[in-house]
């Protein structure tokens, strides 16, 4: 069976001059759930297209139905469709070899993924939880489309985010029982010759550029390690990261767990480029088809949910 993974994301609204804004009296007067179940209303209706970040691919983005809105809960939920479309191949049954299906250049190839949002009231963020199927995500064209319709409306003041949260469990779980393969220390700046770097020159005549000092180990890192990174992120960010005991301060301490085959790398001054997926599989409930049922999706969603918000207060 399939790996069951959701991704955790916050969702933020940021004026001109970057202030958040209450997401229930966006723009001082409108309630963002309401733009939200238009927007995909709207997207249900027509499907939107956008390129990829090579502009060689176009991506459809749609609903096959109606979103279903709660608004005593202040959430929404339902399925997107999504699919990519450019290329032309066929697709051929692996045993016979026969074409199945000759699929032209303005076909797609759309997948059903499951979304969980929920804006609570004088908050100025929201939770955003989407399925994630393999390597293919949506964040992207969601954002980028969510953005285009927000601006149609006449906000062009301001901008919606969809960021990477990663979750407590996740993270939590990696570190107690995971192996740590890798910590990476950065600066974003260079000694003016290879000459300085060898000599330990490394204040004087700095230029742009980044220099990378990385320890690895082909099973784990020992345990002290682990507690000198753990350390270091669950302290609060700082806009440089200083070290007892070394002399140099750092732009960005990079590290990599593993646990049970799967690698994830943390970051402790940019937490939001985490990868945000979870592996709900075993606490999925399946319908006779094998498929997560929705009343357990939401279930789950509606947990990881709590936990992002608590976080966030």
């Amino acid at each position: 069976m399939d790996r069951i993974l959701l991704s955790t994301y916050i969702l933020k609204i940021r004026d001109r001059q970057k202030n958040d804004q209450i997401l229930s009296r966006f723009n001082g007067e409108d309630d963002f759930l309401r733009i939200m179940e238009n927007y995909l209303n709207s997207i249900f209706e027509t499907i939107l297209a956008t390129a990829d970040t090579r502009e060689t691919t176009a991506i459809h983005l749609t609903l096959d139905a109606p979103p279903n809105v709660n608004i005593e809960n202040r959430s929404i939920h339902g399925f997107f469709s999504t699919g990519i479309s450019g290329e032309q191949y066929d697709i051929k049954d692996v045993e016979s070899r026969e074409t199945i299906v000759e699929v032209q250049r303005n076909h797609a190839a759309f997948r059903n993924i499951f979304f969980y949002l929920k804006i609570p009231t004088e908050r100025d963020n929201g939770a955003l939880i989407l399925q994630r199927k393999a390597k293919f995500g949506i964040k992207t064209i969601l954002k980028k489309t969510l953005n285009r319709y927000v601006k149609g409306l006449g906000y062009q003041n301001y901008t919606v985010f969809i960021n990477n949260v990663v979750h407590g469990r996740v993270y939590r779980t990696m570190i107690k029982h995971g192996n740590l393969k890798k910590v990476d220390f950065i600066k974003r700046r260079l000694p003016s010759s290879i000459e300085a770097y060898y000599n330990n020159d490394m204040r004087e005549d700095q230029i742009p550029g980044t220099l990378k000092t990385s320890m690895l180990s082909p099973t784990s890192l020992p345990q002290n390690y682990k507690n000198f990174v753990n350390d270091l992120f669950t302290n609060p960010d700082r806009e440089r990261i200083e070290i007892d005991g070394i002399d140099e301060d750092f732009d960005e301490v990079e590290f990599e767990l593993e646990l049970n085959g799967k690698r994830k790398t943390f970051y402790v001054k940019h937490k939001n480029r985490i990868q945000p997926d979870i592996d709900v599989t075993a606490d999925a409930e399946l319908s006779e088809q094998g498929q997560p049922t929705i009343e357990s999706l939401i279930r789950i969603s509606e947990e990881l949910i709590v936990d992002i918000i608590q976080l966030r207060i």
